[in-house]
């Protein structure tokens, strides 16, 4: 089978569905909304009427991010399936990325005694269809101790992170550990994707896994340093492989004795171009993963149109539909604290 006809059904609906992505002047006029009801209104004639149409009154705007979210998922499950079998792998990490975040919120809530309809609210469960970890999450949000909900993930891959996460949650008694190992399954899982795909495939996936991963593993050396953890912790937590960082900038970075000797490290690397000196550690790292996010987004953009019979067409298309979601998510938050349209539309990535 050619590649022209392994690709031309996913292609197709990424036609569909990009003639619905949102335009710039169409956000740019969202953020003109006086409040949430008007924001919904002015959404009635756009690809999340559905969802929009079922959130129970009085409008939040959690509610409605809620409704973003499940459309994003809906949209990435028709692109996922309709790929071909190769590509598909390497494509459900964008669904997977949902799971990462109920495992992480499962910890959370179990340890911030949530009941079990308060965690299951929290669940996107059609992902969990799609991924085939129904019943164990369902198990996990009804465990009533944090010992319970890990013990749900045994037999899965999420058990050993989980359990190195456990260790410190007793030393500690904080869920931070788990965010942590949970999130490194994540960029391992996403590196041994990426080198499963076909070797012509690999070039138009590269530009999005190196950024993921590199990006994650700059900024939570950087975080670390701030908060002053020990290097051997660092080593344990950060992905064993990279693209455009050399294994000794990383060691070097995990070495450094303090944030100020480790940025300067990071200047000197492939990525300096994203690293800008702001008031604070927090706000400089804040910054690095909104021009991370920022050039993704571009790139994605940009490549949209060039790519067409390979994995970069869809990797282009749910990169664009994410930043979307990101888009109303941002303006549903902003709208309902009453800031300036310009200051809404600063936030929006265009």
């Amino acid at each position: 089978m050619s590649q022209t006809t392994r690709y031309a059904s996913v292609l197709a609906k990424i036609g569909a569905e990009r003639s619905k992505l949102l335009s710039e002047g169409k956000l740019k006029a969202l953020t003109e909304s006086r409040n949430l009801t008007e924001l919904a209104v002015q959404l009635r004639d756009t690809s999340y009427q559905e969802q929009i149409a079922k959130v129970p009154l009085p409008l939040t705007s959690r509610k409605l991010e809620r409704a973003y979210y499940e459309n994003l998922i809906d949209t990435y499950i028709k692109i996922v399936k309709n790929s071909p079998k190769k590509a598909r792998n390497y494509l459900s990490l964008y669904l997977l990325r949902f799971e990462i975040e109920h495992v992480k919120m499962l910890m959370k809530a179990t340890y911030a005694k949530l009941t079990p309809d308060q965690k299951s609210a929290k669940v996107y469960f059609s992902v969990e269809d799609f991924l085939k970890k129904h019943a164990v999450i369902e198990e996990a949000v009804k465990a009533s101790s944090v010992n319970q909900a890990v013990h749900a993930f045994k037999g899965t891959d999420y058990w050993l992170p989980l359990n190195m996460g456990m260790k410190n949650y007793e030393e500690n008694a904080s869920t931070a550990s788990f965010d942590i190992f949970v999130d490194k399954l994540f960029y391992e899982k996403l590196y041994d994707y990426y080198n499963g795909l076909a070797k012509k495939e690999k070039p138009y996936a590269l530009f999005y896994a190196s950024m993921e991963i590199d990006s994650f593993t700059l900024m939570t050396i950087l975080r670390g340093k701030a908060l002053n953890h020990e290097p051997n912790w660092l080593r344990l937590v950060i992905p064993q492989n990279c693209f455009n960082l050399h294994k000794a900038t990383v060691e070097a970075l995990v070495s450094a004795p303090d944030f100020e000797s480790a940025f300067k490290i990071v200047l000197d690397s492939y990525y300096a171009k994203f690293f800008v000196k702001a008031q604070n550690a927090e706000e400089t790292i804040a910054n690095a993963g909104k021009a991370f996010r920022k050039a993704v987004f571009q790139h994605a953009k940009s490549s949209a149109i060039s790519e067409t019979f390979n994995v970069g067409s869809p990797l282009a298309f749910m990169t664009q539909k994410e930043a979307e979601v990101f888009n109303l998510t941002v303006l549903s938050l902003s709208v309902s604290s009453e800031m300036k349209h310009e200051d809404i539309r600063n936030q929006l990535l265009l």
